[in-house]
């Protein structure tokens, strides 16, 4: 390794006949160098918590949300109104999956932590179209309005979300923003 890629001696790697050895309590380089590792892999480890989790959390508060939304339009939910809710979402979720499994058989994206980190953070496209299509759909004033709003904000999340990598990815070919430095 050059010193250019990071090989650089350090002050206190070597040390002159005529300087005094440090002293107790003195902070040695290592420590600093240590603390900032330390912070260093603390800030990666967030910013990948953040990176793999984000798109999870994004969809439970969507869902959430929507059930609210339903109940707060149509009063307490009965047992038989929650199960269809749920049945509405999975029904989404497995249609969504069906379709787009059958037509893109390749799998997910290969993207870089800059692309997933601003799919991260545009995820909030994806949330305000799940809970515009909840509110609309949780108004319809008969039984269906349960099923219906699980299934159009499962629905519009996905979509969205697809919508989400290609305008990260538009993104992180215009910055550095969120690549490794």
């Amino acid at each position: 390794m050059s010193e250019e890629e990071g090989d650089r001696p350090q002050r206190g790697d070597e040390q002159d006949a005529g300087e005094p050895a440090e002293q107790p309590g003195d902070q040695q380089p290592s420590d600093e160098r240590a603390e900032r590792g330390d912070w260093e892999v603390f800030g990666r480890g967030v910013r990948t918590a953040l990176r793999n989790n984000a798109t999870a959390y994004g969809f439970s508060i969507s869902i959430t949300a929507a059930y609210g939304l339903v109940t707060g339009s149509r009063g307490a939910a009965s047992a038989l109104e929650t199960i269809s809710f749920a049945f509405g979402a999975a029904f989404a979720f497995l249609l969504v999956g069906s379709v787009f499994v059958a037509r893109f058989p390749h799998g997910r994206l290969p993207e870089s932590g800059q692309v997933a980190t601003f799919t991260g953070g545009i995820d909030i496209l994806s949330i305000v179209a799940a809970l515009m299509a909840a509110y609309g759909l949780s108004q319809i004033s008969w039984f269906l309005a349960w099923p219906l709003t699980a299934f159009g904000t499962v629905l519009a999340y996905l979509l969205i979300g697809g919508l989400d990598v290609l305008l990260a990815r538009t993104i992180a070919r215009r910055t550095s923003f969120g690549s490794s430095q």
